[in-house]
């Protein structure tokens, strides 16, 4: 089947796809805990005689297209929410009930189109847990129980084995964007995270403040210290650096013996973001140590920057042109934000491109989809151009040598709280 029968196809199942956009719009659930999403995907799975693989990392599915040793593609969508600043549940604030659906169009698209019967390769969608960094108390428990490896779905599905044999990696994720449909090549920050205990000694504030060692004294000193090292770093490396403190040291009339200061480390690159990470540690120490205080720096492994495939953003791009102009699509975005697809990029060819089409802010209770026909139809679209100009055009076909000593690697150092 050719792409303009595919894209047909997609317009004719338009309303169907949007129905599974608001139905996945109004389920929301947290990170590792998407039980009626996972179920909702698996029963239309089931439907179509797709087969699957289910509670992958707690909550993930995995269908695979193709029993082709050939080129292997991975759709990756995440499917958890955010809690609602009202306090009243969740909500899709970051547009993953949109991944899910679009991962569902491109799939029923190459299904009834026969595709993979006709590609010696494969085509695998992963439905994704907990890409949003939050609820470590949850968490931290289902990794001491076993269930999971780390705090974030992709990485769980990594320790798994789940993306070996896989040979590139494609991901769309909406943006904020009002004046274009599109973007590509932009950037996500990695960040790993700081935990800092200034620890001093307690006195009377009143009657013996000389006989105490402040830690909040010693917490302010390593607070002017990292806004100076921010100073340090050129722009263009994204670093984003926000200490807060987190625990305060008690009561007015008493010198303050320990208290917490916690702080993501964000960069554009990982040479910046380990740099920052050993200077924020030395910055804590010293800091400490100038007024004769102790300190300890816990660090949490976040996930990694994005590193995009240009060659498979070219693909991607030339399929956008095909419903919209060039003029649509801004590419290089810096952004502050981050996400699990830094970590797939450190280990395969990837591209999480983006599309607006929705309104308010993300992160936000106003969060909502405004134009269906971006956000779903046109994108699927450019998702499946781009999965059939890898599955037949074998000089388009993006390979990176080397993936298992990557991930060696990359689990070492992520088990060891570096995010590297």
């Amino acid at each position: 089947m050719r792409k303009d029968e595919l894209f047909s196809y997609i317009d004719q199942r338009r309303g169907e796809i949007l129905s599974w956009g608001q139905m996945f719009f109004d389920c929301p659930e947290l990170g590792f805990q998407e039980q009626k999403t996972a179920d909702e995907i698996t029963r239309l799975l089931d439907e179509w005689g797709v087969p699957y693989k289910k509670g992958v990392a707690q909550t993930g599915v995995i269908a695979t297209l193709g029993e082709g040793r050939g080129y292997h593609i991975a759709f990756a969508a995440d499917m958890d929410a955010l809690p609602r600043g009202d306090g009243q549940g969740c909500i899709h604030a970051c547009g993953h009930s949109i991944q899910t659906t679009i991962a569902l169009a491109v799939m029923r698209a190459l299904l009834d189109g026969k595709v993979l019967d006709e590609a010696d390769g494969r085509v695998s969608f992963f439905f994704t847990p907990a890409e949003e960094f939050i609820d470590f108390e949850y968490r931290d428990q289902l990794i001491r129980d076993e269930k999971i490896a780390f705090r974030s779905g992709k990485q769980s599905m990594i320790a798994l084995g789940c993306f070996d044999g896989v040979d590139c990696v494609i991901s769309a994720h909406a943006n904020g964007d009002k004046d274009t449909l599109f973007d590509i090549q932009s950037t996500l920050t990695g960040f790993v995270s700081k935990e800092a205990v200034f620890l001093g000694k307690s006195s009377h504030s009143g009657t013996a403040a000389h006989l105490g060692r402040n830690a909040l004294h010693a917490a302010m000193l390593f607070l002017q210290a990292a806004q100076f090292l921010k100073d340090q770093y050129a722009p263009e490396v994204g670093l984003r650096l926000q200490p807060v403190i987190t625990e305060n040291g008690g009561s007015v009339n008493t010198i303050p013996e320990r208290v917490v200061v916690e702080t993501y480390v964000r960069a554009n690159d990982t040479e910046t973001l380990l740099d920052v990470s050993t200077r924020v540690d030395e910055l804590a120490e010293l800091s400490a140590a100038m007024l004769g205080l102790a300190c300890e720096v816990e660090t949490t492994a976040g996930y990694l920057p994005l590193s995009q495939s240009k060659e498979i953003n070219r693909i991607v791009k030339e399929n956008m042109c095909k419903f919209c102009d060039e003029d649509d699509i801004v590419e290089g975005i810096v952004s502050g934000a981050s996400g699990d697809a830094g970590d797939l990029s450190f280990l395969l060819p990837t591209v999480q491109f983006g599309f607006s089409g929705i309104e308010g802010q993300f992160h936000s209770d106003c969060f909502r989809v405004a134009d269906e026909e971006n956000c779903y139809i046109r994108t699927s679209k450019v998702v499946v151009g781009t999965i059939i100009d890898l599955l037949f055009e074998p000089g388009l076909q993006v390979k990176r040598e080397g993936y298992a000593q990557r991930k060696s690697h990359y689990l070492k150092q992520l088990r060891g709280g570096k995010g590297f």
